[in-house]
């Protein structure tokens, strides 16, 4: 879903279980597994709990899922209960297994009244393609929700009220600067959190607790490392290089980073000198928050045009060397950086 975009699936879904009545079928998708996770076990608690639970709650794998196993489940009716609540997860709707697949699209339009199924999507992406009869008849019989990342508002929102909750407070500054330096998936925000909140004495939560706390994401690291770059820390820059290789981050990934962030701080100086401030930059780059597109511009103009597009060429460089079976990976990036440096001093 993209930015700007209302979620009407979604908040069809909050309506429907905050008033209990469901329908006959969900197919869950989306990056965002802690809402995902939220609402499934909120149906699971709406749907045939009890002593009876394991006749009316049924969870199904999709990659070994029978036609039999799936026949069985949907015409067994509920137990002591109105409805019988179905998941199977991880079912390839355009590969289903052996069996299934001329079938499955006439199963799911005639789900019976008394039974809600949810087609859960974790570990396998899901990318919705309406030319599938089974999406079609997904669309049909219910609904399919995404669960997109959280726009900045709700996640300071949620942010202040996880904090308040462990007897804590933050101001909403700090929740985007948390938000830019952890990445704004709420699973992992809600672990950073908790382990903030565990490491600070004061009440209030300030950026440098964040700071001494918090563990980076990718993305900001690399934010860290390119503004290292600009500063004439290359010592900086490779210590935050090697941290990231340590990690196990494969160095084609980072390499890809690295350009991704140099091509970002070539767009942004392009948009500076046509005049576009930052909120040209959260539409360019489908941005939740002001923050990282303030950042993003206040980088882009200690840059030169001349550096950013001599740094393109040598990330460019450096990713075909690291997919032409170097031997030695890490030197092909230190050298990325020292290069990069290099360049920085010879423009300016």
């Amino acid at each position: 879903m993209k930015k700007g975009e209302k979620n009407t699936a979604y908040d069809k879904l909050r309506q429907d279980v905050d008033q209990g009545s469901l329908e006959k079928l969900y197919l869950f998708y989306g990056e965002e597994s802690y809402l995902k996770e939220h609402y499934r076990d909120r149906i699971f608690s709406l749907i045939g709990g009890g002593a009876f639970a394991q006749f009316n709650q049924v969870v199904l794998d999709g990659d070994s899922l029978t036609l039999d196993d799936l026949v069985d489940s949907v015409e067994s009716l509920p137990v002591m209960s109105e409805k019988k609540l179905i998941l199977i997860r991880d079912l390839n709707l355009s590969r289903p297994p052996a069996g299934l697949r001329e079938q499955l699209p006439e199963i799911l339009e005639n789900l019976p009244d008394t039974l809600c199924m949810i087609l859960y999507f974790d570990a396998l992406e899901y990318k919705p393609d309406k030319r599938l009869k089974t999406w079609q008849a997904a669309l049909k019989a219910g609904q399919a929700v995404e669960f997109a990342k959280a726009p900045q508002g709700e996640l300071t929102a949620w942010i202040k009220r996880r904090f308040a909750a462990l007897g804590k407070e933050i101001d909403s500054g700090e929740c985007e600067y948390l938000t830019f330096v952890c990445g704004s998936l709420m699973t992992n925000l809600q672990s950073e959190i908790d382990k903030i909140a565990a490491g600070t004495m004061e009440k209030r939560i300030d950026r440098q607790a964040i700071d001494q706390l918090a563990s980076r994401a990718l993305e900001a690291q690399i934010y860290q490392l390119t503004d290292y770059i600009s500063k004439g820390d290359t010592v900086a820059a490779i210590r935050t290089l090697r941290d990231l290789l340590a990690l196990k981050f494969e160095p084609v990934v980072l390499a890809g980073s690295i350009g991704k962030q140099v091509q970002k701080l070539y767009a942004a100086k392009l948009a500076q000198q046509a005049g576009l401030g930052e909120s040209a930059l959260m539409e360019l780059f489908h941005m939740r928050s002001s923050y990282p597109a303030k950042l993003l511009r206040q980088a882009a103009g200690k840059r030169s045009l001349p550096w950013l597009r001599r740094a393109l060429l040598l990330c460019d460089q450096a990713d075909k060397e690291l997919k032409s079976n170097t031997p030695d990976d890490a030197r092909v990036l230190e050298l990325l950086l020292l290069r990069m440096a290099a360049e920085k001093e010879r423009v300016s």
